[in-house]
């Protein structure tokens, strides 16, 4: 090396992973790097599933594919690796202790830490100390928000209140729902994001915590200001899993401006 020249040295300080859903253009990472401190990168690993179409049992037949995708974005040096996507917990049946196994596994075999954004809702609502919740299950269909709920219900969390965009009155039926759905790529209108939140508070105000489930919900950027408004932490899909990621990464830099949760880091 030549004397007086800068020791060799990895180009980020933490790597991270997502996996994430087929037929979507998911931007968790980029907004993953707008809510990380500054020195993380990350990598994204987009799932394979011929002719899919969002459905529960095409999820169930293709859960395999998480081992595989990890073990390819750990190979590629990702530290932690984020599934992104919540409804993949439940798609089967499986429950939160078989999941926490799943994880498990995984990130035994892949050399990685392993986290799904179902998972991570639970996580985050027992970092909270929070038992009695309220739902906003956004755009979700009948069995999704069966399946969630479910799912938020053998973790030990009672629902004081759960429904969807048309529950909530903000949408007319699943096909209004749809026609934003094809507009947008799944990415909702803030308007919409910040209702849900708001409404599933005012249809359960003793809650100890909103929940929002939904990757196609863009919580994040806004969380701080739901917060404010609602007067409760807000555990949503996308900034809870950022949460789980960062925190398994251990930077002990706190993240102001997106939550509670994320706050909570250092």
């Amino acid at each position: 090396m030549t004397s007086g020249a800068a020791a060799p040295r990895k180009r980020y300080a933490a790597y991270a992973g997502f996996i994430t859903t087929p037929r979507y253009f998911d931007d968790s990472p980029q907004q993953f790097l707008a809510v990380a401190p500054k020195g993380v990168g990350v990598i994204q690993r987009v799932l394979s599933i011929p002719d899919y179409a969002y459905r529960l049992d095409q999820r169930a037949a293709n859960l395999d594919q998480l081992e595989d995708a990890a073990t390819c974005l750990a190979e590629s040096h990702a530290a932690v690796i984020g599934q992104a996507g919540t409804n993949w917990v439940h798609c089967n049946g499986t429950s939160p202790d078989e999941i926490s196994d799943l994880s498990a596994r995984i990130g035994k075999s892949c050399g990685a830490d392993f986290v799904m954004a179902g998972m991570a809702i639970v996580e985050g609502l027992n970092a909270l100390g929070a038992r009695r919740i309220t739902v906003a299950n956004g755009y979700y269909r009948e069995d999704w928000k069966a399946g969630i709920n479910r799912f938020l219900e053998q973790a030990g969390f009672e629902i004081l209140w759960a429904g969807n965009l048309v529950d909530q009155g903000i949408y007319a039926d699943l096909a209004e729902m749809e026609a934003v759905e094809v507009a947008t790529h799944w990415d909702y209108p803030t308007r919409d994001v910040v209702q849900a939140c708001c409404r599933a508070h005012e249809s359960a105000p003793d809650a100890d915590a909103v929940v929002q489930t939904g990757s196609g919900f863009r919580v994040a950027p806004y969380i701080d200001a739901i917060e404010g408004m609602v007067g409760k932490p807000v555990v949503a899909s996308d900034a809870v899993l950022y949460w789980a990621m960062l925190k398994r990464l251990d930077l002990g830099i706190p993240v102001r401006g997106h939550g509670r949760l994320l706050a909570s880091l250092a």
